[in-house]
């Protein structure tokens, strides 16, 4: 089997599945490649109870293309925070749809320290507009640190939870402000999908009500017959031709026999990991160090944002889960800084610290009447602050190949070397300490903190710039050594903020899929 396309893209996460949307509507036609499933939107139910069960809906059915050796200082478990599928990151995400601050984007410029985006805010700021409407993203313009925005949220913004309201009130004691926290999930139904039911699984959403991009691009994207999804199809390498343009894509399926995609143009959209580990795999005369990557910067300067939540006991019951999300956060803290010295950080507000009642039941043990005594006297008095902490870009942190190790292919496996610095651990040092002084003065006690974490972002291993000496790709998202290759996502990212980061790669795809328009759709003079 041999396929021939307008565009390839590699990955059905949000960076691929956007840019294949927008490319169809123009009447290109596009190939959509993802190495894991195609999930069916009528087992959501399913999902979510495996999810409540503690087994995880999304895992790979093939557990050898997982895959990967690590090393460094830290262990950043990724086996935890990808999942592939079509749909990528949006199947498991929790929805939280922060823009970036303008300052994000200019570190160097403003503090000093690490790199300025090739880009500014007011260049990404309508792509940030177009891809609130596109995952449907419900908030209100109450971020007293946020950026200007040219338009209202699509949909309204969910009340905030009793807790959050609680903390609220009580933190401005200390003039630390809260604000609603933006999240793409329906408040009110929306793009024929319906609200949200607050039933707290929202890494396997039953309904359909928080945005996840099979639901709302891969399909309606295949619905105008112009889009190709090959799922379950892993990309082995990219070749190129004697000019140094990519070519085809190797692909193989579960049976492991090969196939070549070929295109006139390639988007690769597979994570900040496993983007990198297929340019670094793809070889060639031209690109010894692997593709894309004269500079030798590909696969470095990996980035995530270490997290802890810190807890505190309450004297009166803080009626966690009604609503199944956290409702608030503050940005005071991730904006209001000298970031050369104090890191960024930001805080998000736990609708959901106290545990479950099964939780406490099999933490206590024990039968019967005092059990359930138990259960009652200790369920919902419990408050909670999540933090996420910005890391910035360390060359030491990477992406490589082991050649020691396959997968079920028979391809090295991505290496992830990995470790947080001084900085990451003194803002964390820092933030543990305000989170406990806001807890405690909404009356919490005995406070603990839990251990270090990250979240599921993975960053920078393709870093965008002007200069091809210390960028992959430019600010379209251009390789710059390779003419017809495009990465897309957030392995683009220069820096790496303290905000989630999928609306950032949601605005970014949108503006490299106007690009890719206008490249192949020029328009008539």
């Amino acid at each position: 089997m041999a396929i021939d396309t307008e565009v390839c893209i590699v990955g059905a996460g949000p960076a691929g599945s956007l840019v294949a949307a927008e490319l169809v509507r123009h009447k290109i036609a596009t190939v959509l490649i993802e190495a894991g499933p195609r999930h069916d939107p009528s087992r959501r139910a399913e999902y979510a109870r495996q999810l409540l069960a503690g087994v995880n809906p999304w895992r790979t059915p093939i557990p050898e293309m997982d895959r990967y050796t690590t090393g460094g200082t830290t262990n950043y478990p990724l086996e935890l925070h990808r999942a592939r599928g079509v749909g990528g990151g949006t199947l498991h995400w929790e929805g939280y749809s922060v823009r970036f601050h303008a300052d994000d984007f200019r570190l160097r410029t403003r503090h000093g320290v690490a790199d300025d985006w090739p880009i500014s805010y007011e260049t990404l700021e309508p792509y940030y507009a177009r891809a609130e409407r596109a995952l449907g993203v419900a908030g209100v313009a109450d971020d007293p640190w946020a950026s200007p925005r040219s338009a209202a949220f699509p949909l309204p913004a969910f009340p905030l939870s009793y807790s959050d309201q609680l903390l609220a009130r009580a933190v401005r004691r200390l003039d630390v402000a809260v604000h609603h926290l933006p999240q793409a999930r329906n408040s009110i139904a929306y793009d024929g999908r319906p609200p949200c039911s607050a039933c707290s699984t929202c890494h396997a959403c039953p309904t359909g009500a928080k945005a996840s991009v099979d639901l709302t691009h891969v399909h309606p994207a295949e619905a105008t017959g112009r889009l190709r999804v090959l799922p379950d199809t892993a990309v082995l390498r990219l070749e190129t031709d004697a000019g140094g343009r990519v070519a085809r894509a190797l692909c193989a399926g579960r049976d492991r026999r090969e196939f070549p995609v070929s295109a006139r143009v390639f988007v690769v959209a597979a994570g900040a990991v496993d983007t990198a580990r297929l340019l670094l795999l793809s070889t060639s005369s031209t690109f010894p160090g692997g593709l894309a990557n004269r500079s030798g910067l590909v696969g470095t300067r990996f980035m995530s944002h270490p997290s802890v939540d810190v807890v505190g006991r309450m004297r009166e019951r803080v009626y966690p889960y009604r609503i199944g999300f956290s409702t608030a956060m503050s940005r005071q803290f991730a904006v209001a800084r000298n970031r050369a010295r104090e890191g960024a950080f930001l805080l998000e507000l736990l609708n959901s610290a106290s545990p479950p009642p099964a939780v406490i039941a099999a933490l206590r043990g024990g039968w019967g009447a005092d059990l359930r005594q138990h259960v009652r006297e200790e369920f919902g008095r419990m408050l909670g602050i999540r933090i996420y902490v910005e890391q910035l870009p360390d060359p030491a942190n990477a992406v490589t190949v082991d050649r020691a190790v396959t997968d079920y292919f028979g391809q090295p496996v991505p290496r992830l070397t990995y470790g947080i610095g001084r900085y990451e651990r003194d803002t964390l040092d820092e933030a543990k300490i305000i989170a406990g002084r806001l807890l405690e003065v909404a009356g919490a006690t005995e406070l603990w903190t839990t251990e270090l974490r990250f979240a599921s972002h993975q960053l920078g291993t393709c870093r965008m710039g002007r200069d091809p000496r210390t960028s992959v790709v430019d600010a379209d998202l251009r390789a710059h050594d390779v003419d017809n290759l495009y990465l897309v996502g957030g392995g683009a990212f220069a820096t790496a903020s303290s905000s989630p980061p999928t609306l950032t790669i949601a605005a970014l795809a949108l503006r490299a899929a106007d690009h890719l328009v206008g490249r192949l759709r020029p328009a008539r003079v």
